[in-house]
């Protein structure tokens, strides 16, 4: 394909390429007017029995996880943007986080500061690290706090030290300063691929693409903003293929050039929630009909809807369950079947076989 939208790297720091014509950076005073003027319409529980009922955490299907169906593709929600997908052999965790908040961790002298500041989790996770059968490679989308975090990383590096870490450009320092080991460390451009051997096979691969996303980069503030890329991921195989949204606005041309490069695909995850209000999110977080847009947009089977009930954190003024309503509503829209693009409980898995995929 000629003409692929690609990221602009310019002064030592990454921008959106000029295509994306809905995209601005958030601005701090924009921020401000955020927290202080427009009105929460969340409403979160407080009360645990009833987050019990609207959110419930069911205990995940370990044996399910133990012993995949090789002719299928899976994917367990572990909350927000965190997902466990199995395929081909090949077990892929994306965006790691498994810690009550996500919040910058810094450690002086075996003391954690700062580790009990940051959004909370409302909804628990379903499992723990060491829980999962066996993580092949971790795909991150970005390094913000929701996405990225520190101590869900050292814990992977401890109990699956063979495990591969497919970053976006500029976070292999980041990794290797966490311990990992430098060769188990691929970093990519849009567009770069990275080819990954199955199990068992010979001559047969996964390709895992860097893919374009509408977004930014910080951990640090103005001092490291966008010095590091952000992307989404597809990934390939003989038999299936998964797409992984991470975080995004939403722009046609970008999500139309990856459906007709690597579409179909078997499953997607998609972010569906934190998109109110619309003024200040609307260039970083799609909404949920924005969503399916995207799934029709890149040519997805199905699509699990996530990045919504696990945090409150910046933005996430929509009322706590109103994504999944959206998307359905959209669905009905459009006449699309309910079942192309659902959400499910934290710890569930969803099983798609071959003969779905085909259908």
């Amino acid at each position: 394909m000629e003409n692929l939208v690609r990221a602009v790297f310019s002064n030592g720091r990454w921008e959106n390429p000029k295509e994306f014509d809905t995209w601005k950076i958030p601005g701090k005073l924009e921020f401000l007017k955020m927290r202080l003027v427009d009105k929460d319409h969340s409403d979160i529980p407080s009360d645990p029995k009833k987050l019990d009922e609207t959110l419930p955490v069911v205990p995940v299907d370990f044996e399910k996880l133990k012993n995949p169906d090789p002719k299928s593709i899976q994917i367990l929600w572990i909350g927000h943007a965190t997902v466990f997908v199995q395929m081909e052999g090949v077990n892929i965790l994306c965006d790691p986080l498994f810690s009550e908040r996500c919040s910058p961790t810094f450690k002086v002298g075996g003391m954690e500061l700062l580790k009990h500041f940051g959004y909370k989790r409302y909804r628990p996770v379903p499992c723990k690290i060491r829980d999962l059968p066996r993580v092949d490679v971790v795909l991150i989308s970005h390094d913000h706090y929701d996405h990225l975090d520190t101590e869900s990383i050292m814990e992977v590096k401890e109990k699956f030290p063979k495990a591969k870490y497919y970053v976006p450009m500029g976070l292999k320092e980041w990794f290797t300063s966490c311990g990992c080991v430098e060769a188990n460390i691929e970093e990519r451009q849009w567009w770069e691929e990275i080819q990954h051997p199955l199990p068992g096979q010979t001559n047969q691969n996964l390709t895992f693409a860097c893919t374009p996303a509408q977004h930014w980069c910080t951990r640090n503030g103005m001092l490291d903003q966008n010095k590091r890329l952000w992307c989404s991921w597809a990934v390939k195989g003989p038999t299936h293929s998964f797409y992984f949204g991470g975080d995004t606005g939403y722009n046609k041309i970008a999500f139309q050039q990856i459906g007709e490069k690597y579409g179909p695909f078997s499953l997607s995850a998609l972010p569906i929630g934190a998109y109110e209000p619309r003024w200040f999110m609307h260039p970083q977080h799609v909404s949920p009909e924005e969503s399916v847009e995207i799934h029709k947009e890149i040519k997805s089977k199905f699509t699990l809807g996530v990045h919504w009930g696990t945090f409150k954190q910046m933005g996430c003024f929509e009322y706590y369950l109103e994504p999944p309503e959206l998307v359905k509503k959209h669905l009905e829209k459009l006449n699309l079947p309910a079942r192309s693009f659902r959400t499910i409980n934290h710890g569930e898995v969803w099983t798609i076989s071959t003969e779905e995929v085909n259908s």
